[in-house]
């Protein structure tokens, strides 16, 4: 089969380190990334035109893992250093081994290009391995309540091929989804509601995103969830905008097959802003993108219980971090009027304090934030937060504040504050996984987090947050 491809008018693929780069209008490059295997080929439809691959192994570097670095164009593979400026060609390309590649253009007369130039009619990707790059042709399930994924219920087929790779069997993750499964059937009792939380899972091309959300897809055949939550950082945000878009557009497709609603917070990546991006998202375009039009903070009414969205990151501010007055004010009034029988879990990207993360030295609007907060403690079950990239209970403002350890493989101690655990993770087994099955009981004030992989459980009980059975390793 043919794979429908994304070309970007005036990006190159440069030789060195195989990285994009725009202002180059001569060329026509590929900003996703596609997998190939032996006998997959490359076929120019037009003469006018001549091309060149840069091929990527499919190996993950230690550094990606164990320190604090972000990977260029957010590729977890390497560059084979194989394009050259010598190497353009017409003939078929056929592949000889399994790798990633990118695709670059140059026109025969060396004119630029612009956008009547489609790819998909210069260049073919031929495959025969449709399974591995599409998955299984599953009807999608109808969006309910503030569903996310919405924002793209069809996407077009060409959006899968670039984020998808490959997911052989692996028994550890389903062993861990066996134990799991059954201690959530265990605990749970009739008027429980559960929930997959997570946070921070930063995409990557042959990162670990795709056995996240196989996991809970297994996860939620096997036992009834009532929604999956995401705490903000979807992907690295350090692209251009229509490659995050892809990969936004097919990590909440993906979770969609769960056919339960997912919520998110927006973090600070999701606005394609890390490292002064220049493609980043406006609010309306957030909106569109993870809201379908919705507002970017929100509120879920479920039995007994109100789940509290909140927004926490500006471009346009001078202090970017944080919340605004008309946040603040919002959540005044929706704190105001949540029922008296009910309880609010507010979940934020960010804490709600500076003391809380590493980043910042001052949060915009945190002591109008805390007043508000302190007004409405009777209410509060707790705050949820990710972008700590580890652990963390705090109970020392009269309601418990929880951070969540990232579900990307990464694990280092650095730019954390006195008092995160962060769990050691490892590729290839259980450790390489890090979220919790979230069981709440808001008539008893109590939270269970039963975590998925590398980390500890923990408890939310009496307006008090613990760790739950387990000892912690320092």
């Amino acid at each position: 089969m043919i794979v429908p491809l994304m070309g970007r008018v005036g990006m190159k693929i440069r030789a060195g380190d195989g990285c994009e780069e725009l202002g180059h209008p001569e060329m026509l490059s590929t900003p996703l990334f596609y997998f190939a295997r032996p006998g997959d080929k490359l076929v120019l439809l037009d003469t006018e035109y001549k091309f060149n691959i840069a091929t990527y192994r499919p190996e993950i570097e230690p550094q990606w893992l164990y320190t604090y670095t972000y990977a260029s164009d957010q590729s977890w593979t390497i560059y084979n250093r194989d394009l050259t400026g010598d190497r353009y060609r017409q003939d078929d390309y056929v592949f000889e081994k399994r790798v990633y590649f990118r695709i670059c253009l140059r026109k025969i007369n060396g004119d630029a290009f612009d956008s009547s130039d489609n790819i998909n009619e210069i260049i073919a990707f031929h495959t025969a391995y449709p399974d591995d790059l599409y998955g299984k042709d599953e009807e999608k399930p109808t969006p309910t309540s503030h569903v996310i994924a919405s924002a793209r219920s069809n996407p077009d087929p060409s959006l899968v091929s670039g984020i998808q790779k490959p997911i052989s069997d692996k028994p550890w993750l389903y062993t861990e989804v066996n134990r799991i499964s059954q201690r959530v059937t265990e605990t749970r009792e009739s008027d429980d509601l559960v929930f997959a939380l997570l946070a921070d899972s930063h995409y990557n091309v042959n990162g670990t995103w795709e056995d996240t959300q196989n996991a809970i897809e297994q996860l939620c055949r096997e036992i009834k969830l009532d929604g999956i939550i995401h705490l903000g950082d979807m992907s690295d945000g350090m692209v251009t905008g229509e490659a995050t878009k892809h990969y936004v557009i097919s990590m909440l497709d993906g979770l969609r097959k769960c056919g339960v609603p997912v919520w998110i917070a927006l973090g600070n990546h999701d606005t394609n802003y890390f490292r002064k991006n220049s493609e980043y998202f406006t609010v309306e375009q957030q909106r569109k993108l993870y809201y379908n039009g919705e507002e970017t903070r929100y509120h879920i009414d479920l039995p007994n219980m109100r789940l509290i969205f909140l927004d926490s990151f500006a471009v346009d501010e001078k202090n970017r971090y944080g919340y605004t007055p008309e946040c603040a004010q919002w959540l005044e009034h929706t704190l105001k009027s949540t029922p008296n029988d009910s309880r609010a879990i507010i979940l934020s990207h960010l804490p709600p304090l500076a003391r809380l993360q590493y980043w910042t030295s001052t949060l915009r609007g945190e002591a109008e934030i805390m007043e508000i907060l302190n007004r409405h403690r009777d209410k509060i079950l707790a705050w949820l937060n990710g972008h700590n990239h580890a652990d963390r209970l705090d109970n020392d403002e009269g309601f418990p504040i929880i951070s969540i350890a990232n579900a990307k493989c990464e694990a280092f101690s650095e730019y954390k504050t006195e008092g995160f655990v962060t769990p050691h993770r490892r590729l290839g087994d259980t450790t390489q996984e890090a979220f919790d099955l979230m069981i709440v009981n808001a008539v008893n004030r109590k939270v269970l987090f039963i975590r998925f992989g590398a980390g500890y459980d923990r408890i939310i009980s009496n307006g008090k947050a613990e760790w739950y059975d387990c000892v912690l390793e320092h």
